[in-house]
């Protein structure tokens, strides 16, 4: 049986390619990354995308970035998460559509974004 590439199945099965476990959580579904630099550089942070934003993956790519509430920017525009005590934050990705593995690269715009950190 050849693993999922598209939807929500798709998006965990390709993090798990790369040794990434991922949970389903209140719509969420969250996974570990370690930040490029910043103020979490290094350390683990737990982030997450919204099941409905995974409709059209790998095609479009989430929009929204779930993390804990301790973890901010100096400007972003939020929302309420669905995950209790965490907040969504409107962080888009730019040149998409050419990665050979789009999983891997959208763990590498995560750790950016979590490299942006406060």
């Amino acid at each position: 049986m050849t693993a999922p590439i598209a939807g929500v199945d798709g998006f965990i099965s390709g993090l798990r390619e790369w040794g990434i476990e991922a949970t389903v959580r209140h719509g969420v579904v969250t996974f570990v990354v370690a930040a490029i630099d910043g103020a979490f550089a290094g350390r683990p942070v737990e982030v997450g995308v919204s099941v409905d934003e995974l409709g059209a993956w790998p095609a479009v790519p989430p929009h929204w970035v779930h993390l804990p509430s301790d973890v901010g920017f100096v400007r972003s525009n939020t929302q309420a998460s669905e995950v209790p005590g965490w907040v969504k934050h409107s962080r888009g990705t730019t040149a998409w559509g050419d990665a050979a593995h789009p999983p891997q690269a959208y763990v590498a715009h995560l750790r950016a974004v979590v490299g942006e950190a406060a």
